[in-house]
């Protein structure tokens, strides 16, 4: 039975990032354009198991900001929810409300890079 369990959590780690490597930054589109590609960013982070104006594998993320207590604690948790988990009520909530599936850490994501995502996903679901 624990084997099953370790097969389901690493299919859907797995599931949940269409990238080998997590926490794929934006650098590559930034060189091109000289600006943010936050429509990459989501694609290539957070749509596997993110939508921008509903909820999916994962909670919604239009208007995430507003759910949490502060920005600092919201990115932290994008960076590593495994660690926030641990010391904050909110983000175990969100832990156990969504299966215990754990989020995987990007560690690489700039605060500008995470504020981005968050703002295309916020006009997203003003434009739906």
């Amino acid at each position: 039975m624990k084997f099953l369990a370790i097969i389901v959590v690493a299919l859907t780690l797995y599931a949940c990032n269409g990238s080998s490597t997590p926490g794929v930054t934006n650098v590559d589109a930034e060189k091109l354009t000289g600006e943010i590609n936050a429509q990459v960013l989501f694609k290539v982070n957070c749509s596997q198991c993110h939508m921008a104006n509903k909820d999916f594998i994962g909670p919604s993320l239009a208007g995430v900001e507003s759910r949490w207590k502060s920005k600092e604690l919201l990115y932290a948790f994008v960076r590593n929810s495994q660690e926030v988990i641990q010391k904050d009520a909110y983000a175990k909530e969100l832990f156990l409300k969504w299966k215990q599936i754990p989020m995987l850490p990007y560690p690489a994501l700039s605060d500008e890079e995470i504020e981005a995502i968050f703002s295309y996903c916020n006009e997203i679901a003003v434009a739906k």
